[in-house]
């Protein structure tokens, strides 16, 4: 079997970082935008505020 090569593409700067202290841990969440996609941040933020009210 013969392998593709590909060249390894440069790790993306995150678009922006989150940090935040809960019970003593420190907690990062690095962001990454769709730059061409259609919907917004807030958008995206809203259903995971949702999902997470469900549960």
């Amino acid at each position: 079997m013969t392998e593709k090569k590909e060249t390894p593409t440069p790790p993306r700067k995150p678009d922006g970082i989150i940090t935040t202290h809960r019970n003593g841990q420190t907690i990062v969440a690095e962001l990454f935008f769709n730059h061409s996609g259609t919907e917004t941040f807030r958008d995206k933020i809203l259903k995971m505020i949702l999902a997470d009210k469900q549960e």
